[in-house]
């Protein structure tokens, strides 16, 4: 009882100030979006397109924006989120409205939607790393860095568990094409939310004005939790479009946003557990190489034994993401970490991309594409040994 009450109180400091409790909530709104994207965007491709493939090299293109992250977190902390956060929203809104349009008419050239795919990801407003950013203003002087960390990495699981949902259930009524509207609306009330804030005036972490094209990559141990969550993304990317092309397969597509709920229930589980007492759970390599297994498992076993053994691979997901941003922290110098924390993402979007690509051709080869995402979350839990921290 008493763990969980200085959790309780731990969590009450947190929110102690209104403007916090606003801001991460509403934020939340416009991330949720990130969870109902996914699906939305592959089936409107494949609606349109009539091929799997197809889809899934739009979505890798679209993964492939990711590369453009870092820099959008270097502007914010140049110039604010004021002022960068509502230019890079806006224009991603009207990006999605051009799909929306694409989708009405029927365009069905796959060049169109690659061509799309390419703004799309280029300008994804960065809203997670932005409330990341506002967290260290919010609890600079405490000691609650750390669990804003873990209690922000199990709410974003959550909108991944709630966001999957809502796109399969779209998915079930009608085109998916009606995901991307929602998601559009969700970005502007996110945005109003975070640009809102008081922690959206200050620019605590003003890099140097002569700054390494590289930024915080050049610092010694960033590159190695990099490689870490670049296997990570590839992992991730085989295994939930793993999971779209076997709904698919079975003639039920909407049955992969039930899934993808399931396994970031997992995911949420394991969050709550670490951010309770990282004592509840083996260390992140650990966790990542037990996914490893499970995949493995999913590779020979029928569609809804697949299912709960992806979900319960999920637990290493969270746990992973809040070691990484806490490592983040640890080892870029403080102008730094906002596009430090970037990095983090970027690597797995990155690499998320290319092995949405890769699912295709497996796809498309007859290949499960869980074996591979078993080997690449192995080899993230090896890089990992070097960076997590130590129990």
């Amino acid at each position: 009882m008493s763990g969980m009450t200085g959790t309780s109180r731990a969590r009450s400091r947190l929110f102690s100030r209104p403007a916090v409790l606003r801001t991460f909530a509403l934020g939340l709104v416009g991330r949720l979006g990130y969870g109902v994207l996914p699906l939305s965007f592959l089936f409107t491709v494949r609606q349109a397109t009539g091929s799997f493939s197809a889809a899934s090299g739009a979505v890798a293109v679209f993964g492939l924006g990711a590369l453009a992250m870092p820099l959008q977190a270097r502007a914010l902390d140049r110039w604010g989120q004021r002022r960068v956060l509502p230019l890079v929203a806006g224009t991603w809104v009207g990006l999605l409205g051009v799909a929306l349009a694409l989708s009405l008419f029927g365009v069905s050239a796959p060049v169109a939607w690659v061509a799309i795919a390419v703004p799309l990801g280029v300008c994804a407003p960065a809203l997670g790393p932005s409330m990341r950013a506002q967290w260290r203003w919010f609890t600079e002087g405490t000691d609650l860095r750390a669990r804003a960390y873990s209690v922000d990495t199990v709410a974003e699981e959550m909108l991944y568990l709630v966001g999957p949902a809502i796109a399969g259930g779209l998915l079930a009524v009608g085109p998916a094409r009606n995901g991307l509207f929602l998601v559009a609306v969700l970005a502007v009330v996110g945005t109003a939310a975070l640009t809102a804030s008081p922690a959206a005036t200050v620019r605590a972490e003003l890099g140097p004005a002569r700054a390494s094209l590289l930024g915080p990559a050049r610092r010694p141990g960033v590159p190695r939790l990099m490689a870490t969550m670049a296997c990570f993304g590839v992992g991730a990317s085989l295994t939930l479009t793993g999971v779209a092309a076997a709904a698919d397969a079975v003639g039920h597509p909407s049955w992969a946003g039930l899934v993808e709920a399931c396994l970031s229930a997992g995911s949420v589980t394991g969050g709550v557990l670490w951010a309770s007492s990282r004592r509840l759970l083996p260390p992140v390599p650990v966790l990542l190489t037990g996914s490893a297994g499970l995949l493995i498992g999913a590779a020979v076993t029928p569609f809804w034994v697949a299912a709960a053994l992806i979900a319960l691979g999920g637990l290493s997901w969270a746990p992973t993401f809040v070691e990484a941003f806490e490592a983040a922290d640890r080892l870029a110098p403080e102008g730094q970490r906002t596009e430090a924390s970037t990095l983090v993402n970027t690597s797995t979007n990155l690499t998320y991309a290319l092995g949405t690509a890769l699912t295709g051709a497996l796809v498309a080869a007859g290949a499960t594409p869980y074996l591979p995402a078993a080997a690449a979350f192995g080899a993230a839990a090896l890089l990992a040994r070097a960076w997590v921290r130590a129990r």
